[in-house]
């Protein structure tokens, strides 16, 4: 089993898909910032115990755009800092608290549509990666794995398409 840092250093060695692997025809680039400091995160989530795999995407990188179009702005994930990931956890949780719980955790948003990547908290479904819709209700979330590790690397093998969307028939 791979860990989260060496799941994000693949983006790092390779931050354009190969050529021909993804199915869209922008040009995809990733980035990845330097490592967050331990003060840096403290000073985001006073108080908070966070799950060991968030903490160490931070300890790899502070924020990451991961397969981005470069020329249009249009595909992507970008994973939030910690300071990001706090405010729009915190926004999320008073707008729409029939959808989240108390434990969840805003770690990213797509580029070009409103869809969040969330580590859940509550429910049975601890530590696992959900894609939170914007008008959906949390039943209808995808749970797209178990963990954040394991989103990582089938993100990095699928070049960066929602591999969780079902073609429309």
């Amino acid at each position: 089993m791979s860990s989260v840092a060496s799941a994000l250093q693949r983006f790092r060695d390779q931050p354009s898909p190969p050529e021909g692997s993804s199915s869209t025809p922008f040009k995809l680039l990733s980035t990845l910032d330097p490592p967050a400091t331990v003060s840096e995160v403290r000073q985001a989530w006073p108080g908070r115990r966070l799950p060991e795999q968030l903490l160490a995407a931070w300890a790899s990188t502070r924020e990451a755009n991961l397969f981005e179009d470069v020329e249009y702005g249009q595909w992507g994930l970008v994973l939030l800092s910690p300071t990001a990931s706090a405010q729009r956890t915190a926004e999320e949780l008073h707008e729409r608290p029939d959808a989240y719980q108390a434990g969840d955790l805003v770690i990213g948003k797509f580029i070009g549509d409103q869809d969040l990547l969330v580590l859940a908290g509550g429910q049975g479904q601890v530590g696992q990666v959900l894609v939170a819709l914007p008008l959906d209700d949390r039943a209808d979330w995808d749970v797209v794995a178990q963990d954040l590790c394991e989103f990582l690397e089938i993100y990095f093998q699928h070049a960066g398409t929602k591999f969780w969307e079902r073609p429309a028939n």
